[in-house]
């Protein structure tokens, strides 16, 4: 099921490959998708090492990133979005490019490969103060 739920994910997604290389990890994925299921994966998928908000970060010790860089990230993941209460072409929506609207259900996300070969999704909400995450081992994956 969590592997339907990560293909779903990044299948219905609003995903985009843009490598950028930093010191200590490499984002590899952004885009939006539904927030409940950044949720499921994070509480029902075995590889998650470890999950909390943005304050949990930087102590975790799953993470060996570097906490600044994705600190960063996260106070500007929602820059470029409208919250919208409904997605899609209608007249609410109006002059607003479809690609950067946001609702109420979604989350706005980052991935990050790190040196540490564990991977970290940030996520976030339009209607939370801080970004989420969670923490996979790849190493007890097999594949991603």
């Amino acid at each position: 099921m969590i592997r339907a739920l990560q293909i779903c994910l990044f299948t219905f997604g609003a995903v985009s490959l843009l490598p950028i290389t930093a010191i200590a990890q490499t984002q590899t994925e952004m885009g939006r998708t539904q927030f409940e299921l950044f949720e499921e994966i994070s509480f029902s998928d075995p590889n998650v090492v470890s999950q909390g908000v943005l304050a949990d970060l930087e102590s975790d010790p799953y993470f060996g990133g570097d906490f600044q860089i994705v600190f960063n990230e996260a106070l500007t993941i929602l820059e470029g979005y409208t919250l919208v209460q409904r997605g899609g072409y209608f007249p609410e929506n109006a002059g607003i490019p479809r690609e950067q609207q946001v609702t109420p259900t979604q989350a706005i996300y980052r991935v990050f490969e790190l040196e540490n070969g564990n991977r970290l999704t940030l996520y976030r909400s339009p209607y939370e103060n801080t970004s989420r995450y969670f923490i996979q081992d790849l190493s007890e994956a097999g594949s991603p």
